[in-house]
């Protein structure tokens, strides 16, 4: 304090200490880790000076130096040079609390917690509420002058892209203002570091889920568009189950990118990041065999996307187990069964073990249907009867309804009907029509004439057994 007039140091000087402590706080606050243990400071400084760092401002760097001195009893004490302390005004100028604090009282900047000043405390609980308010109101505002400009489109697919956005947009703005809000509060920077980190973290998972819905949106519409114009329901069908995993393989990517830029802001995993690649080889064989199980079920899942053994929708026997392909993910595939139960199964059994798929290269479907009657039934009725009862029912796909003799026996003969449908549920629900409408046919023609029955012969007395007579015991024909 040299410079300034011995009357104005004791005013002066407390005045002066704060201001550099706070711009130490906020640009070298690891100042002292910088001392140097030589009892003469560092020698590269010069003899009875210490650098201990500088700070940037403008087009220059101010040093912060200290300075050796007698103290009193002649013993040694360093003291903030006399360059450093003429500087501290230009720098308080740059770096200090701003207009807003020195207006506040002074007891809000005298009581401190945890390194921060009672205003700055107050500081961030405004720009907390602020944000929240205002990412609300800037939300509601984009989503209103965009609503008004998707309304006067004929399309859906915007105002479906605009309502599946609108939650992550506003977490984005409402985190962009907090960024912008908490500079002026001129934390110190640990404390600024911290939140820095924090606002960071929730960035980059309110962008990563503001690209999962962009990512649902687009699967969404490309399966809605395949679907509403395919012909084929085989091939809608593959486009489906192609969809949903490329869907999910992207899912994961967006997950596991968010994931690496969240550990990237710390110092320690970008070191070990850099020994894992220095090692890559050795890390490299390591991991290949510690997940070797995981790597082949994702890319057995990969695969299966593909390949298509299985799709969304087919009908399939597993384990004995019929039922429908529900869901397919990287690494199971759920089967609904027909009693509604889920049967759960690994990506990697659709690729090593054979199964059933009724639906592999159409969804069209032949089922039968038998039943027994009379030898004396009227074919032709009962094949009309079977396509009216095909006719009438909506489960029918209008391809085959047939009905032909496919075996005798000693009492009665098998009649068989053959009937189409566009998927197995269908087919089996019509099947079960056709089986109770022959039934009722039967029942219902000529007062059950041609129901199945046993036939008897009457025998005479002395005729041969077996030869039929007006009288005479009863025997088996």
């Amino acid at each position: 304090l040299s410079a300034i007039p011995r009357a104005a140091q004791a005013e002066r000087g407390p005045e002066l200490a704060a201001q550099l402590t706070f711009v130490l706080d906020q640009r070298l606050w690891n100042v002292w880790e910088e001392l140097s243990d030589e009892p003469e400071g560092d020698p590269a400084d010069g003899p009875g000076r210490d650098e201990v760092g500088r700070i940037p401002l403008g087009d220059t760097a101010i040093p912060i130096v200290l300075s050796r001195a007698a103290g009193p009893g002649d013993a040694p004490i360093w003291l903030v040079s006399r360059s450093t302390v003429a500087a501290v005004p230009e720098l308080h100028e740059a770096f200090g609390p701003g207009p807003i604090a020195e207006r506040l009282p002074a007891v809000l900047s005298r009581v401190r917690f945890l390194g921060l000043a009672a205003w700055q405390w107050l500081g961030l609980v405004t720009a907390i509420a602020a944000s929240s308010l205002g990412g609300l109101l800037l939300g509601r505002l984009v989503s209103v002058a965009v609503g008004r400009l998707v309304r006067r489109t004929e399309v859906q697919w915007d105002d479906l892209l605009l309502d599946g956005i609108r939650t992550p947009l506003r977490a984005l703005l409402t985190l962009a203002l907090a960024s912008g809000l908490v500079r002026p509060l001129r934390l110190a920077a640990p404390a600024q570091g911290v939140v820095d980190t924090l606002l960071q973290t929730l960035l980059i998972a309110a962008a990563a889920w503001l690209t999962t819905r962009l990512v649902r949106f687009a699967g969404d519409t490309v399966t809605e568009r395949v679907t509403a114009s395919a012909t084929d329901m085989a091939l809608a069908r593959g486009s489906k189950t192609r969809v949903a995993m490329l869907r999910r393989i992207a899912n994961v990517l967006v997950g596991v990118v968010a994931v690496a830029l969240v550990l990237l802001q710390f110092d320690v995993v970008r070191k070990v990041g850099v020994s894992l690649l220095a090692s890559a080889g050795i890390a490299g064989v390591v991991v290949g065999f510690a997940a070797q199980k995981s790597i082949s079920t994702l890319l057995a899942g990969l695969q299966l996307s593909f390949s298509q053994p299985i799709r969304i929708g087919d009908t399939v026997i597993v384990e004995g187990e019929w039922g429908w392909i529900e869901e397919i993910t990287l690494t199971f595939v759920v089967v609904k069964v027909w009693d509604l139960r889920r049967l759960v199964v690994p990506i990697t059994y659709f690729l090593e073990k054979p199964f059933q798929n009724w639906t592999k290269v159409s969804p069209d479907l032949l089922g039968t249907v038998f039943v027994h009657a009379d030898y004396t039934v009227p074919i032709d009725e009962m094949r009309a009867e079977v396509a009216r009862l095909c006719a009438a029912d909506a489960n029918w796909d209008g391809k085959v309804a047939g009905l032909v003799v496919v075996d005798a026996t000693a009492q009665t003969i098998a009649l068989r009907a053959l009937v189409s449908a566009s998927e197995a549920g269908k087919l089996w629900d019509l099947r079960c029509a056709v089986r109770e409408g022959l039934i009722k046919r039967l029942a219902s023609l000529e007062g059950g004439r041609y129901l199945p029955r046993a036939r008897v012969a009457l025998e005479g007395e002395g005729e041969p057994r077996g030869a039929a007579g007006p009288t005479g015991g009863i025997a088996p024909a």
